[in-house]
């Protein structure tokens, strides 16, 4: 997820292409992040360190035990850094640092500079890195749709293992407007009983229906739609089972198609998601009763 948040900072800026961020995003699929770019992104080692051990290594395997002899880590340091080698954001990085998109030496000031132009804190920029939809989401979710954030960082995690590895957020908006056409539905009934929805964006959810039947829509029709469904409902069933772990225990209807009679608490929370570059929108909001 936050390769394409950061990806698409780096092309509206103008340091990376769309077509160069589309290589970068291939590439990381096929690398894992050494750890001298891992440690100068966390800034436990300076440049000209790891430049240094590299002149040593003869074994690209052996740059934590040389960090070691050296004196500029110790065992606790690097099993940390070994540990992020597999990080999404590290992966990334390494991908643009490899394609020479990205110099290693230019990591810190874009990072600051993204974190900057969004406003994010430190810890939450720390949130960001970490690749975790549960702590990513928050940032993307105003305050008057807190109730929220679970519901919506399961169906991150599940698209994200059902659909596309790369599916991301976008910011989500509080409003008074549900879905009414291109969408599905469904109403959790019970504890704190909730409706939410997907409704087509600009071609995600026809490519979300699509992947998860193992079919190819060619337009959203009842059957792209009933597809789409599915893929709701599993999220819901997730979100119910784990309610009901806790004693809260909600029924779920029937997915529904067709106009919203139930009224609806205003706080309507509408969330942009995105496969590739194509949008769809995740609806959540609470039954007025």
């Amino acid at each position: 997820m936050v390769e394409y948040i950061l990806g698409n900072y780096l092309v509206a800026n103008g340091k990376i292409t769309a077509e160069q961020l589309e290589n970068a995003l291939v590439r990381q699929d096929c690398v894992r992040a050494k750890l001298d770019l891992i440690a100068v992104a966390e800034g436990m080692l300076t440049l000209e360190q790891a430049d240094e051990i590299n002149r040593l290594l003869a074994d690209p395997d052996e740059f934590g035990n040389i960090a070691i002899a050296k004196g500029f880590l110790n065992e606790a340091q690097v099993s940390k850094l070994s540990k992020k080698r597999g990080n999404g954001y590290m992966m990334f990085i390494q991908a643009l640092v490899d394609s020479g998109y990205l110099p290693i030496s230019e990591i810190d000031s874009f990072v600051d500079e993204f974190r900057r132009a969004n406003h994010y804190s430190h810890s939450e920029m720390d949130a960001l890195k970490s690749d975790n939809a549960d702590r990513i989401v928050p940032l993307f979710i105003p305050g008057e749709g807190s109730e929220f954030i679970e519901i919506v960082s399961l169906v991150i995690n599940t698209a994200i293992r059902l659909i596309d590895r790369h599916i991301y957020i976008g910011k989500a908006e509080i409003t008074d407007v549900f879905p009414s056409k291109d969408h599905v539905s469904q109403t959790l009934v019970g504890w704190s009983g909730m409706i939410n929805a997907l409704s087509e964006g600009d071609g995600a959810l026809l490519t979300l229906a699509s992947i998860f039947a193992q079919e190819e829509f060619e337009q959203l029709d009842q059957d792209a739609l009933d597809a789409a469904g599915e893929f709701l409902n599993s999220v819901n069933g997730l979100y119910a089972s784990s309610l009901s772990s806790e004693g809260c225990f909600l029924e779920l209807s029937p997915p529904d198609y067709g106009i919203l009679t139930t009224e609806l608490n205003p706080a309507i929370c509408k969330v942009p998601l995105y496969i590739g570059s194509q949008c769809f929108y995740f609806t959540a909001a609470k039954a007025a009763y």
